[in-house]
């Protein structure tokens, strides 16, 4: 998430911790790249709705809100933290193990596992080197050109680790960066990685 220094909601020490966590999720995809379909699955969908349950739990019940607040609240962005008995508020987490199950689900699993890295990859490198040199914004946007940048150049390296032709790495690292910077609906980590398994899928 490649945004100004000075509109950022999390600090940069909390930004960092939250990319890491990203960059632990690279398992996903390499676990992807070595199992069937049906153990993707098996391993993805309940850890996707348990997270969601998660949400919707600490969203009604405030123990559990400041349990979790205590132990994550440090890499959550202000939004993701309403106070109990407040709107359910969706995680960039869960979002990410609702992005992979569903990724696992629709497209071949080399396809998913490139989609899901690329994107992981890219939005850690975005964000940190966004929030640290990033001094120059898109037109109407909080994103930086030197976040999506390093979006771009972390996607692409990223992509040629993949079984994919290294034109389509390219495609595919341009279309996540252009996805990131459009103010465009639905979270990030969930409609990023979808639109890029789409394009590898079509040009495969």
């Amino acid at each position: 998430m490649a945004e100004a220094p000075e509109t950022a909601s999390l600090s940069y020490r909390g930004e960092l911790l939250r990319k890491a966590l990203h960059l632990l999720a690279l398992s996903i995809p390499i676990g992807m790249l070595h199992v069937t379909r049906p153990t993707a699955l098996a391993v993805l969908w309940p850890l996707a709705l348990a997270a969601l349950g998660a949400d919707v739990l600490r969203a009604r019940w405030p123990t559990f809100h400041r349990f979790i607040r205590e132990i994550f609240g440090g890499m959550m962005r202000p939004e993701e933290l309403p106070p109990p008995g407040g709107p359910i508020a969706i995680n960039g987490a869960t979002w990410v193990l609702l992005s992979s199950a569903l990724l696992a689900t629709l497209f071949p699993l080399p396809l998913a596992a490139t989609a899901f890295a690329v994107f992981m990859v890219g939005d850690a490198a975005a964000a940190v080197v966004g929030r640290r040199f990033g001094r120059h914004r898109w037109p109407g946007s909080r994103r930086t050109i030197e976040g999506s940048l390093a979006f771009f150049g972390a996607a692409l390296l990223t992509a040629l680790f993949f079984p994919i032709p290294p034109l389509h790495g390219v495609l595919a690292a341009l279309l996540a960066t252009v996805l990131e910077v459009l103010p465009l609906p639905l979270n990030d980590n969930l409609r990023v990685p979808l639109a890029v398994a789409l394009l590898l899928w079509l040009v495969h």
